[in-house]
């Protein structure tokens, strides 16, 4: 059985995506495929990431050799909060500062049998303005204004989330899905993932948009410093990103007609 873990991340259309799965579950469950979401991730136990003890290792493990044993051949974990939370990454400035120390726990409870990893990612200069329309429609939850000067300065990008999970997950697949290229058609990118025929219905939720809340945005030096940080992740991905995770463009619609891949140059106006 391989096992996919679908890591988001926030802003990133994620929800979209898991609701799109939910959706189509038993059509998904007719083809052989599985998918963990929020409420399975929290029955196993791993959904906070402090530690992971035995008893849930081997709960866990009992689970995924049941899915086995009924003839599951691939299985879809999906949960954004394994790479962290967004109020962590809200409060400190930071991309995810813990992603590291959280893949590790995650690839300790699956035991070794990730057979595949999916990241979702986006320009900074619009996840981190996301993120602060998010912070405005949930106050309670984050609280303050968004910490501009810090956020344009860390030198962390994407690429060293990839890194961390190259890290945790030594020698297993990596790819790596634009937003720009895949928010709002969750089936093309199931499509992706799993490289297999997929459901139809609901191609076109699209939850949690970003809304036009008032922010404080970063200023223009702030977004071009985002701009250009994110222009390197892209190079170094579309170079081959020293082996570690797999760029991967949408190169074909739904009914199968070849579409050039967004420019590199057209990705931040998207």
């Amino acid at each position: 059985m391989d096992i996919t873990i679908h890591f988001g991340a926030h802003r990133c259309a994620t929800t979209s995506f898991q609701e799109y799965l939910r959706h189509n579950a038993a059509i998904l469950a007719r083809q052989d495929i599985a998918v963990w979401g929020r409420e399975k991730i929290q029955e196993t136990g791993l959904n906070a990431l402090r530690s992971v003890t035995p008893d849930i290792c081997t709960a866990l493990q009992r689970d995924l050799d049941r899915h086995q044993d009924q003839g599951v051949k691939h299985l879809l974990v999906t949960e954004e909060n394994f790479l962290g939370m967004m109020p962590e990454n809200f409060s400190k400035g930071e991309l995810y500062p813990n992603a590291g120390a959280r893949a590790r726990l995650v690839s300790e409870a699956f035991g070794g049998r990730v057979t595949k990893l999916v990241l979702n990612i986006r320009a900074l200069n619009t996840y981190w303005t996301s993120v602060a329309s998010y912070a405005v429609r949930n106050k309670k939850r984050f609280g303050g204004n968004m910490r501009w000067p810090k956020v344009a300065q860390h030198p962390r990008s994407w690429r060293d989330v990839i890194t961390d999970l190259n890290a945790a997950f030594p020698q297993v697949p990596l790819l790596v899905l634009p937003f720009e290229e895949f928010a709002g058609r969750p089936d093309w990118q199931l499509a992706t993932v799993l490289d297999v025929p997929v459901p139809s219905d609901a191609v076109q939720l699209w939850i949690n948009k970003d809304g036009n809340e008032d922010i404080q945005g970063p200023n223009s030096a702030q977004e071009m410093s985002l701009m250009m940080k994110f222009a390197d992740d892209l190079s170094w991905l579309e170079s081959g990103a020293d082996g570690l995770a797999r760029l991967c463009l949408r190169q074909e619609t739904e009914r199968g007609v070849d579409t050039p891949a967004v420019k590199m140059d057209e990705r931040n106006t998207l």
